[in-house]
């Protein structure tokens, strides 16, 4: 029979991402494999039984043991992953050290998980963006049972080496860990409510942990083959003005040829992308480009009717009034055009890329606290204690 506690148990996790698999940015999800750690204190009486003398020596001397059969006998946190897509490869054991930091007994659960995971995509900023790749584990036990909690001595960390999609996204060695609650919907006190009878399940919530690594999209292929080309397009459209005024059906043809171009172009790229309800920055660029393209092909179609409406011959010449005004609009849109894209440029320094340039800071800082610890004073064992992999012994899943 399973031995439980009333009170509440603080479980420290803690998590390493040791291969990231493909983004599906399509459909909304990875593949990884990871290893977490879950450790929570316990009475040291309560295991010695379960251990030989010689594994009762190494646990008191501070060096880790093995416990096998744990879970049938003893309490654990009972955890699962929140975020999976369908069944994970998993493969669970169960350690027991001794810390030196507080000179108590942890048991620790290893899980090595396997498999796809969803994830919000928020591609507000794409192509320039920075995703979230996250795995949030939760405790099948309310909070009056069970804290989780990011482990203060062991962080967690991500295998840059191990990364599937490295043409596509640049993964950083920074790692986010965050505490939150869910409210827990319980039909019983539903039930309870009609017949107005008390519930005391009703402020009950589960404990969820997040460990969350970051990548940013590889944005050259995207520059190149969709801000240039739309610019271009856009671009092109200005010649159109060097076709005398009275040839007006020249001038809406080419234009209109180029709005159809820039519509299919978008349609194109829309393929690689979800169906979001709103739009990329690359969404506003391209209807932009459309907004530019429609105006002119507008103006285009205005100026040859004034012409044919009062230039006698409807032929266009040099000091003709509205030639000359054909002229001044070309110089204004033209304007409009290059501080538009002045004023882009500086909002893509400011906004998108701002993003990457917090993460590289963290990346930066991250390597630099790391190359500090064999300075440290504290001797050996606390260089060991803030490695993200130094305790970890992962078993290959197949």
């Amino acid at each position: 029979m399973l031995r439980s506690s009333s009170r509440v148990q603080t479980v420290y996790v803690r998590l390493m991402f040791s291969r990231i698999g493909e983004i599906d940015t399509l459909n909304e999800k990875y593949q990884a494999q990871a290893s977490i750690e879950a450790r929570w204190q316990v009475e040291i009486d309560k295991i010695l039984p379960d251990l030989s003398p010689e594994d009762q020596t190494r646990l008191t001397a501070g060096k880790s043991v093995s416990l096998l059969k744990y879970a049938e006998s003893h309490w654990t946190p009972q955890l699962y992953i929140e975020n999976a897509i369908g069944d994970l490869k998993e493969q669970i054991r169960y350690t027991a050290k001794k810390y030196r930091q507080d000179n108590q007994v942890y048991v620790c659960e290893h899980r090595d998980i396997k498999g796809a995971f969803w994830e919000k995509l928020e591609l507000h900023h794409f192509p320039s963006d920075v995703q979230d790749l996250s795995v949030s584990v939760g405790s099948m036990l309310y909070n009056d049972r069970v804290l989780l909690a990011p482990d203060p001595h062991n962080g967690s960390g991500v295998n840059l080496e191990a990364f599937v999609d490295q043409q596509e996204w640049q993964l950083y060695a920074y790692v986010d860990s965050a505490q939150r609650f869910i409210d827990e919907f319980d039909l019983h006190s539903a039930a309870n409510d009609e017949d107005d009878e008390p519930s005391g399940s009703e402020d009950r919530k589960r404990s969820i942990i997040t460990i969350t690594c970051h990548a940013a999209r590889q944005s050259h292929y995207f520059y190149w083959n969709g801000y240039s080309l739309i610019f271009f397009i856009m671009l092109s459209s200005y010649t159109l003005f060097l076709i005398p005024p009275h040839q007006m059906a020249n001038r809406i043809q080419s234009g209109c040829t180029l709005l159809l171009t820039s519509i299919t172009f978008r349609w194109t790229v829309n393929r690689s992308l979800p169906t979001i309800s709103y739009l990329t920055s690359l969404d506003i660029y391209g209807i932009l480009g459309i907004v530019y393209l429609v105006i002119n092909v507008i103006w285009h179609a205005a100026i040859g009717g004034l012409l044919f409406e009062y230039v006698p011959g409807f032929v266009s010449k040099p000091d003709l009034k509205l030639v000359k005004i054909d002229r001044i609009a070309f110089c204004v849109s033209f304007g409009i055009f290059i501080i538009t894209h002045i004023l882009l440029l500086i909002w893509l320094y400011c906004v998108p890329l701002k993003h990457r340039r917090d993460m590289q800071k963290r990346d930066d800082q991250l390597k630099l606290t790391k190359s500090r610890k064999p300075a440290n004073n504290n001797g050996p064992s606390n260089v060991k204690r803030n490695d993200p992999t130094s305790s970890y012994e992962r078993i290959p899943i197949n």
